[in-house]
């Protein structure tokens, strides 16, 4: 049956990829669960229960992660999507003049000129620091002011990491001094009375 002059003969143009922009990060805590809760062996005793915790907080902290990655590689993508279809509405970007003849002839001399005695031409790389990332100008082109924003946004990612980092630190530390403790009452328990430290643990 031939086709209708109004039928599609090809596959549908694909409509452009619509992202919501990122304004949260809290659905990142939300990491899938490796065991089934209904069926899963319940710990034998303190110990056993809180070498669990600690493996789950690993387990909880490299989700995490992974998902806080995943959300703001896609907030880059979203930014970088939303430009480019906002240049392509505009039209084509004007194009900065370059240096006058002048300024050009200038330059090339410069760089003929040969050394001075007893100046040290060498690099020095400063100690790796962060970069302050300067503010938006109103008269910003559309890919200064992108890139300024990507700039912003990665910023904000690695502040968000850090924090994260130092968070989940902070809870592994309390179970590990948990389970030192409790490991002190065990072995104490198994020594004599006179091989006993004397010292009272408490939880």
């Amino acid at each position: 049956m031939p086709h209708s002059a109004q039928s599609p003969t090809g596959p549908e143009p694909k409509s452009p990829e619509r992202i919501p922009p990122l304004t949260n990060v809290a659905p990142s805590i939300f990491v899938p669960l490796r065991d089934d809760i209904l069926s899963v062996e319940l710990p034998r005793d303190r110990v056993e229960r809180l070498k669990q915790i600690l493996k789950s907080i690993d387990y909880q902290r490299e989700g995490v992660k992974e998902n806080l990655l995943y959300m703001f590689e896609r907030e880059k993508r979203r930014m970088v999507l939303c430009a480019a279809e906002t240049e392509q509405a505009a039209g084509v970007p004007k194009i900065r003049p370059g240096l006058p003849p002048d300024e050009v002839d200038s330059v090339i001399r410069n760089m003929e000129a040969p050394a001075e005695p007893g100046v040290d031409y060498r690099w020095h790389i400063p100690p790796a620091t962060r970069p302050a990332i300067p503010p938006i100008a109103p008269d910003a082109s559309l890919r200064d002011r992108t890139v300024l924003e990507l700039l912003t946004m990665i910023e904000a990612a690695l502040e968000n990491l850090a924090q994260y980092e130092v968070h989940m630190a902070g809870i592994k530390k309390k179970y590990l001094d948990c389970l030192e403790r409790e490991m002190t009452v065990i072995e104490e328990a198994g020594k004599r009375p006179e091989e006993r430290s004397g010292g009272r643990v408490f939880f």
